[in-house]
This record gives structure tokens, sequence and C-alpha cells, in this order.
């Protein structure tokens, strides 16, 4: 299977949110439960000004690629700055958390070596 998507063909899509993670959307652009896909899943993510991806981690390894704005890593305990244009690796099991520091939108992509984003298990660090 060969799949070409446009980011502006998700333009519809309705964004997903969870009052666990305050000013996190996100929506799907790989997926096997939208495109029939396997073996990865990917989407995008926006975290407003202030918002937080509190402290979590989950059984499969992430990457995250930095598209817009600047925000704080915290890979469990230690903080490093990110910004636009960042690709960030994630393994396995690892403690993070990602909050939106800056005056701008943080936004980015990540994708997952899982069939569907349904999958992942977030767990409370």
């Amino acid at each position: 299977m060969i799949c070409v998507k446009n980011i502006e063909s998700v333009a519809d899509q309705k964004w997903s949110s969870s009052e666990k993670y305050p000013g996190v959307r996100w929506k799907f652009l790989i997926d096997a439960d939208f495109i029939g896909s396997s073996g990865l899943s990917a989407g995008f993510a926006e975290i407003s000004p202030g918002g937080d991806l509190t402290l979590h981690h989950h059984a499969p390894a992430e990457l995250y690629v930095i598209t817009n704005g600047t925000g704080i890593l915290n890979k469990s305990g230690e903080l490093e700055q990110i910004k636009k244009g960042d690709i960030v690796y994630i393994s396995a099991d690892a403690n993070h958390a990602l909050k939106n520091n800056g005056p701008d939108t943080l936004e980015f992509y990540w994708i997952f070596p899982t069939d569907r984003f349904s999958e992942v298990e977030y767990i409370s660090a």
C-alpha cells in the first residue's frame, strides 16, 4: 500500500483533546483506523502558549518533529529547550513532558511505530 496525503486534506478532521493535557490538541494523519496503514501512526499536535503535555511514558518509542514555536522538553527531570526545526527521539518507556513556554503555538508531528494511535497507552509518571 502506498498512500499520499496532503496536510490540507485533514483540515476538515476534528481536533481531539483531553482535560488531562491542558492546551493540547491533535489530529491523526497516518493511522490504521483512518487509512488502513500498518507499522506507523503519525499525527499533528498543537500546544497553546502555557499549555502542557504533562509527564508520562508509553511502551513504544516516539518521534517529535517541531514545526513551529518553542518549548521545554522534560526528560525525567532534565529540561531541554526545543524549537522549530528540532527532531526529538523518545525511547520506549522514557518519562517525558512538553510545555509551551513561548508566545507562539508549539506545533509538531508525532510518529509511533504502531498501527494505530489507540494502541499507545499514556501512563502518567
